[in-house]
């Protein structure tokens, strides 16, 4: 099949009249009603019912756009990794990744790695973790990084253990000078933002109910909207150490002590199928670095 005349049959699809099919391709009305025959000849069925001077699209013609989509899309993505490897990049990489960890220092470190591997093509997807061990499953990705562990029909390592702490907004005063920070008043008297990691809001949410019945909450997915939140002053929440790091040092967040609250530890993984898909020697560049 010709990739030319796949991509007409795409823009007439969209425009839905030859005319501006041919005007926008340079191309004879003609040669385009042709292209449209032959590839009707080739597929077996009408495409196309003429609709005074438009066209729309027959149910066959309905069918065959989303296959003309994949097999345009596929072969534009055969064309770019021949390119890259012309290129030098001899080797590709697809990373799912979730929102939460794309908000570490993970980014850092892909940085790190591709300098240090020039001939390493990484391509990242964003996704939520419970949808990342799926993701793999398909072999639409070679590595996950995801905060929950993968199904029982991929691997699963921990590459790092971290602690969840309490944040507030900074008061303005320094450590000396400053009130101490109640946790069971500051947990009272704001808003609690929750869900904003898959793992640990469940024990929690219920242990903080028990303790403070009378405890506020909102939920808020992502965690870097968390953070921003926070910083707004809008309340408060339970955040991995990690994704604080900057705001702490910065003097923009403060660590609040919450001796009486048993806090679930938070998990980063490593989920993958097969490692020989995998350049093995970017997991433990990974599990190298110190993300606390």
């Amino acid at each position: 099949m010709d990739i030319r005349m796949l991509k007409t049959f795409i823009l007439a699809a969209k425009l839905e009249n030859y005319r501006e099919v041919a005007e926008k391709l340079y191309m004879t009305q003609p040669a385009i009603t042709f292209q449209m025959k032959q590839l009707e000849k080739e597929l077996g069925g009408q495409l196309f019912i003429k609709e005074g001077r438009n066209i729309v699209l027959s149910d066959f013609g309905r069918m065959f756009y989303e296959e003309a989509l994949d097999l345009l899309s596929q072969y534009e993505k055969s064309v770019h990794r021949m390119n890259q490897y012309k290129q030098g990049f001899h080797q590709h990489i697809r990373i799912a990744m979730s929102p939460f960890l794309a908000d570490t220092i993970l980014p850092s470190i892909f940085n790190r790695y591709m300098k240090a591997n020039p001939t390493v093509e990484l391509s990242i997807q964003v996704m939520e973790s419970h949808e990342i061990s799926a993701c793999i499953e398909k072999g639409n990705a070679d590595l996950g990084l995801s905060c929950l562990p993968g199904s029982s029909l991929v691997q699963t390592t921990i590459f790092h253990e971290e602690e969840v702490i309490l944040v507030v907004r900074h008061d303005g005063y320094d450590a000396e000078s400053g009130p101490i920070l109640d946790a069971s008043e500051i947990i009272e008297n704001n808003i609690i933002f929750t869900d904003n990691h898959p793992f640990y809001w469940n024990d929690l949410s219920e242990q903080l109910k028990h303790m403070f019945p009378t405890v506020r909450t909102m939920k808020v997915n992502q965690s870097y909207v968390t953070k921003r939140f926070i910083l707004e002053g809008m309340g408060v929440s339970f955040l991995p150490r990690s994704s604080v790091n900057k705001e702490l040092a910065e003097g923009r967040l403060l660590e609040v002590p919450t001796p009486a609250i048993h806090i679930p530890r938070a998990n980063m993984y490593f989920v993958y199928k097969n490692n020989k898909h995998v350049e093995m020697d970017l997991i433990p560049f990974i599990a190298s670095f110190h993300f606390s």
